[in-house]
């Protein structure tokens, strides 16, 4: 039976309007409902159809505070989800389709060229508020609509696929409303998510996230495909695991910093090659990763690669669809904060975890902005009630 067995579905919304909804069942939508729920705000999770983030499709976590024997992704989710729920927290198996920011203003407040939110057949976007510190935004579900005085967008960011065939499991692809997918143990965000890098596909070869997975390699041979300062640190992390670490770059020069690329050339264990492109997974009848079918650009050549592992390292995409044109966007395409835990020019609407995180993407740094976020929605909450 699935952990999620227990997450209610179907059309359970709240009728009145509640004081916070949490887009996003990873580390940092789970953490931020907790804080929210203990705090006796009336919080509502939005977990999706395919709760947990990245962490679901991870193996065991190593490096998350508490747990020193390690635990499974899918059950810190699962109890981090309980904890909630403990708490509180009302979680729903519901995907947030979109968003009606209020301004918390006059109708001149609305923000110019924006879609209104009663305009026929349109998306749903900013309507103007009752007034400043009194915003309600409605969150649209496929059961219905919620009204809500606080937003917690914690829907985390997805790694960038090579998009070869075989290269995550069946029920492993991205799902809307979760943080991340698949997903890393501590690369999330949130993650969810993870991750968020993302974290090992079952057991079968393919990693998203060194920090997280690289002692399963311990010994074995493994391939790095990127060329920028991400894939210079998982190539980093796997060289104090694996016996031989084959970096392949599509182009002919990297993007990563002087000083990182410097670290991995003068590593005697790994071999860089450029102008390489991964045309296929070979894997043995168990399924097991048993090598690549690399194509050298400038020749057309084919060479087959004997490794057990491949850490896709080509960058993420944060899942900004439910704030895109009304959260302004960092030049990383991340969520962009303006004030302490994750507020943004949006009243009552903040960002945690990977899909505001460009730097670390961890499970542990997503439960920290999921905390900080819940923190300064309570002292939010304490201004509209007073």
């Amino acid at each position: 039976m699935s952990i999620w067995a227990n997450v209610a579905a179907g059309p359970t919304l709240p009728m009145d309007t509640v004081d916070a909804v949490v887009v996003g069942g990873g580390p940092a939508g789970w953490t931020a409902a907790i804080y929210l729920a203990r705090a006796c705000a009336d919080t509502v999770v939005l977990a999706g159809t395919a709760p947990g983030g990245q962490l679901m499709d991870t193996g065991i976590v190593e490096n998350f505070p508490g747990f020193p024997e390690g635990i499974d992704g899918p059950e810190l989710m699962a109890r981090m989800r309980e904890q909630a729920e403990r708490a509180g927290a009302r979680v729903l198996a519901l995907d947030a389709d979109n968003i009606r920011y209020a301004t918390g203003g006059s109708p001149s407040a609305a923000i110019p060229g924006r879609v209104s939110a009663e305009a026929p057949g349109k998306t749903p976007g900013i309507f103007p508020g009752t007034s400043p510190g009194r915003a309600v935004h409605e969150v649209v579900t496929a059961e219905g609509t919620m009204r809500t005085r606080a937003i917690v967008l914690a829907t985390g960011s997805a790694p960038r696929r090579l998009g070869l065939p075989g290269e995550i499991r069946p029920g492993g692809e991205s799902q809307p409303g979760g943080e991340t997918q698949p997903g890393g143990e501590a690369g999330t965000s949130d993650g969810a998510g993870t991750g968020g890098g993302a974290g090992l596909d079952g057991g079968l070869g393919v990693a998203y996230c060194a920090v997280c997975e690289a002692p399963l390699f311990k010994g074995r041979d493994v391939a790095v495909v990127g060329g920028g300062d991400s894939a210079m640190e998982e190539v980093l992390a796997l060289s104090r695991h694996a016996r031989r670490v084959h970096l392949l770059h599509r182009g002919d020069t990297f993007r990563a910093t002087p000083v990182l690329l410097g670290r991995v050339r003068a590593l005697p264990h790994v071999e860089i090659g450029t102008g390489r492109v991964v045309r296929a997974l070979r894997r043995d009848t168990d399924g097991r990763l048993v090598g690549l079918s690399v194509e050298h650009t400038a020749t057309g050549m084919a060479e087959h690669l004997a490794v057990q592992g491949l850490f896709v390292a080509i960058g993420h995409e944060p899942r900004t669809r439910l704030a895109d044109g009304f959260i302004t966007l960092t030049a990383t395409g991340h969520l962009h904060s303006t004030g302490p835990g994750g507020a943004t020019e949006l009243p009552g609407v903040f960002v945690a975890g990977d899909v505001a995180d460009d730097r670390f993407r961890q499970a542990v740094t997503a439960a920290g902005a999921g905390c900080a976020a819940a923190l300064e929605i309570t002292r939010y909450l304490e201004d509209v009630h007073a």
